[in-house]
């Protein structure tokens, strides 16, 4: 019996993480959106914030939709971010379209 309780416990609350994973991506790109188009305008800087966003883990993604506002500790989170091999590849294969 406590294994399908914890099942639907769980299935009941996908959505809900579901739905705060998606406003964390969201204010995560909206913080670091305008310091990516400082480096690279327009299309560009969003499509670099979006990979970004997308290949960080969850602590990453955490700190930078936390954040008050831009800071060195932000800047590093998303150069160690930028610098991954599949966040390379998403901006390449978004490029590309």
């Amino acid at each position: 019996m406590k294994p399908v309780l914890i099942l639907t416990l769980g299935l009941l609350a996908a959505p809900a993480l579901a739905q705060s994973t998606d406003e964390e991506a969201t204010r995560a790109n909206a913080l670091i959106t305008p310091m990516l188009q400082e480096l690279a305008p327009g299309y560009h800087g969003q499509v670099l914030a979006a990979c970004v966003v997308a290949h960080a883990t969850p602590e990453e993604r955490s700190a930078m939709a936390s954040a008050p506002g831009p800071s060195q500790e932000i800047g590093s989170i998303v150069t160690n971010v930028l610098a991954r091999q599949e966040t390379i590849g998403c901006v390449e294969a978004t490029l590309k379209q």
